[in-house]
C-alpha cells in the first residue's frame, strides 16, 4: 500500500483529522493518492490496490459511516466503469475514478452550505445554545446565524479527555460569537437557561438513534429535563445502512492514556469514544435535506445515498 495512504490512516486514527466530514473528505482524497502512487499496470490490480486503501482507510476509525459510505460509492463508481471499459485502458480508468473522487469532495462542500442554510434559519435572535465536542458542522451554522445578525449566546463544554471543545470555542470566538468554554459537569447548569441544544454526529442508526461523542446522551437527557430542544447537525451520509440488519455501530474504546498517561496502581481505565442517545431524545437531524425528524431519518438518507430525489424542506 502507499505511504502516502498509511500514513493518512495513521493521522485519522490519532485524530490529528478530526470531524466525520475531514475524515471522510481525507479518505477520498486518499483513495486518489491509492490510485496516482499504484505500479498496477491493469484495471484489475488498481481496483485491488483501491480496495486495500478502502479497508485501512475505514478500519482507522471504526464508527464513522460517512467515512464508509463515501468509499463505498468511490468503489462501486470504480467497479461500474471497469466493467465498461476495455481492460488496457488504464489511464482512462485512473483519471475517471479520481475525478469521480474530486466531486464527491465537492458534493460534500456543497451538502455543508445547505445544512447551514437548514440550521441558520432555526436559530432565533437571542438564542442561548449549548453545544458539545467539536463539529466543524456544528460552528458552520452558528456562524451563519451570526453573520445573519443575531446575537447569541453559547457555552460550548470542553469535552474530555482531548478537550474538543476548546476547538468550538475558539472558532466561534474568532468569528465574533460570544462563547463561553465550560467544564463537562456544568452542562446542567447552563441548560436551565438555554433555547437549543446543537451537537455533532458520526453516525444515525436506522431507528433514528445517534452515536455522538461520549456525553452527548447524558446531555440530551438533561436537555429533554429541561425541555430544551436538543438538534443534531449531521449530513445523511452519516447514516449507516448495516444497522437496518440489526447490525449495532461499534462504539470505539480508545487508549487509557488519554485519560491518565500514569494511573495508579490497580486503577482500571475506560475510555469509549462515543455513546448512544435514543431517538426519543432528539428533536430533529438538521441535514442537507431539511430537517428531518428521527422517525425519517434513514428513508432520507438512503434516497440520498441511492441518488434518489428528496425534496428540500
Amino acid at each position: 500500500m502507499p505511504s502516502r495512504v498509511e500514513k493518512l490512516a495513521r493521522d485519522i486514527k490519532a485524530l490529528r483529522i478530526q470531524g466525520a466530514r475531514n475524515i471522510a473528505k481525507s479518505a477520498v482524497l486518499g483513495l486518489n493518492y491509492a490510485i496516482s502512487d499504484s505500479k498496477a499496470k491493469n484495471i484489475d490490480g488498481l481496483k485491488a490496490d483501491m480496495i486495500k486503501a478502502v479497508f485501512a482507510l475505514s478500519a482507522a476509525r471504526p464508527t464513522e459511516p460517512m467515512l464508509r459510505n463515501y468509499l463505498g460509492k468511490s468503489i462501486a463508481f470504480a467497479g461500474a466503469e471497469a466493467s465498461s471499459l476495455r481492460i488496457g485502458d488504464v489511464a482512462k480508468f485512473r483519471r475517471l475514478v479520481s475525478e469521480k473522487n474530486l466531486q464527491m469532495v465537492k458534493e460534500m462542500d456543497e451538502d455543508l452550505e445547505k445544512l447551514k442554510r437548514h440550521g441558520s434559519a432555526l436559530i432565533s435572535d437571542g438564542m442561548t445554545i449549548v453545544t458539545h465536542c467539536h463539529s466543524s458542522t456544528v460552528t458552520g451554522v452558528i456562524i451563519s446565524a451570526h453573520k445573519q445578525g443575531k446575537k447569541l449566546e453559547v457555552f460550548a463544554c470542553e469535552t474530555r479527555p482531548r478537550f474538543q471543545g476548546r476547538i468550538t470555542a475558539a472558532e466561534l470566538a474568532k468569528a465574533g460569537v460570544n462563547v463561553t468554554l465550560s467544564v463537562d459537569m456544568a452542562a446542567d447548569r447552563h441548560l436551565k437557561k438555554a433555547d437549543l441544544v446543537l451537537v455533532g454526529a458520526d453516525a444515525i442508526t436506522a431507528t433514528g438513534d445517534l452515536i455522538n461523542k461520549v456525553g452527548t446522551s447524558g446531555l440530551a437527557h438533561l436537555a429533554h429535563l429541561h425541555d430544551v430542544s436538543f438538534f443534531s447537525c449531521a449530513e445523511t451520509y452519516k447514516y449507516d445502512p448495516l444497522t437496518r440488519y440489526g447490525v449495532r455501530e461499534k462504539i470505539e474504546e480508545r487508549g487509557p492514556e488519554e485519560v491518565w498517561d500514569a494511573p495508579a496502581r490497580r486503577v482500571k481505565i475506560t475510555n469509549p469514544a462515543f455513546d448512544a442517545t435514543a431517538a426519543r431524545y432528539i428533536d430533529g437531524y438538521i441535514t442537507e435535506v431539511g430537517i428531518v425528524p428521527p422517525s425519517a431519518i434513514a428513508e432520507a438518507a438512503m434516497k440520498k445515498i441511492r441518488g434518489g430525489n428528496y425534496a428540500e424542506q
